[in-house]
């Protein structure tokens, strides 16, 4: 099967769509013997190059357009029959609605990542026509569509007619590679927060929490963004420069590293459909702290024990302060990661690629 992928971003971007493209494409191609391409935006320099046996173009964008490119779409449009299925990724930028007007006859899936709200007071503003314009529209036109959780999937129903298209197909997580590093040797008990920095993320509200639990307690965040100059200052202005710290970028293998030495893992975003990172944690036997919200509520759901939901807008900090001191540490155990791992994944969108081509056939 020749597959094309088309994402926002390369695979070797950090990120949680480019990690299950990256995931995808590379177990496709090696162990299911799938001709697979990822064409993407790039913020740097269009290139094209092989990675991890992949064959990967990329494209001068900005994340002003969603990601699009017009060179992208025209060459989208030219090739399209070329494929035996186009594989487009999320649908808060216009990568879909690109993969609607040029698949012609390619049977086109769609993973839209759906957020019930917008990230920030501008895109608020637009959100609502987007949604009923070219969401609508990218949709309408998929063959297949794969939602990242039960979440996920009831958002997408109440809003757009796409029931029978769905498909339910959870992200995955390494779980071996993290079992397999060991942690770092750490004096007290540590908080990690692991993405983007952004308003919506809440972690000001973890670093509010951190002046009213004991000294041992640090909080570091790994993760870049554009809150992070005002996260800064408020670490300043807190005086608590000595036990939060803000780590950037790391490698996966640090990552996990800090996972494993981790005492508690904290993700209070306001609008997640998943969260790759609170899997990770539960992989490294880390319990997580997350909003009692949408995909992270559902996490909460299914690893009971292991996640632990708090109503984040209904707490204060002292609040969250005494939640993360009664939860951090807990010895979760092994937990079951079966429905998670990448090969069961892999297959399951394998099968959908499958039926979007029979569907396609048969219209």
């Amino acid at each position: 099967m020749k597959i094309l992928m088309v994402a926002p971003l390369p695979p070797y971007h950090r990120g949680g769509i480019e990690r299950v493209v990256g995931e995808l494409t590379q177990r496709l191609s090696r162990d299911h013997d799938a001709d697979v391409q990822v064409w993407s935006g790039t913020l740097g320099h269009a290139q094209t190059c092989d990675w991890q046996g992949v064959h990967v173009r990329t494209y001068r964008t900005s994340r002003r357009v969603g990601y699009a490119s017009l060179k992208l779409f025209s060459d989208l449009k030219r090739s399209a029959q070329d494929f035996d299925v186009i594989h487009a990724h999320g649908s808060n930028t216009l990568m879909p609605l690109m993969g609607a007007l040029a698949a012609a006859a390619t049977p086109l899936v769609i993973s839209p990542y759906f957020h019930p709200q917008a990230s920030n007071k501008l895109l608020a503003t637009v959100k609502p026509l987007f949604e009923s314009t070219l969401d609508a529209l990218a949709l309408r036109k998929a063959t297949k569509i794969i939602c990242i959780s039960e979440t996920e999937a009831e958002l997408v129903r109440n809003r757009f007619p796409t029931a029978h298209k769905l498909s339910i197909i959870y992200s995955g997580v390494n779980a071996e590679e993290i079992q397999s590093v060991k942690p770092y040797e750490f004096d007290g008990q540590l908080i990690l927060y692991v993405g983007r920095l952004e308003q919506y993320k809440n972690i000001h509200r973890v670093i509010e929490a951190v002046a009213y639990l004991p000294q041992r307690f640090v909080f570091y965040i790994i993760g870049e963004g554009p809150y992070r100059n005002h996260l800064e200052t408020q670490i300043r202005n807190c005086g608590l420069s000595d036990r939060v710290k803000l780590l950037g970028v790391c490698s996966d293998a640090t990552l996990f590293e800090w996972l494993k030495t981790s005492a508690l893992l904290v993700n209070l975003s306001e609008i997640e459909s998943f969260g790759i990172t609170v899997l990770e944690a539960v992989a490294a036997g880390t319990p997580a702290l997350v909003n009692d919200k949408l995909g992270l509520r559902e996490l909460a759901r299914h690893f009971d024990g292991a996640v632990f939901s708090i109503p984040v807008e209904a707490v204060s900090a002292r609040e969250l302060a005494e939640t993360i001191r009664d939860v951090a540490g807990i010895d979760i155990g092994l937990v079951d990661l079966n429905d998670f791992r990448w090969d069961r994944i892999v297959a399951q969108t394998l099968d959908a690629y499958k039926e979007a081509r029979n569907a396609s056939a048969r219209a």
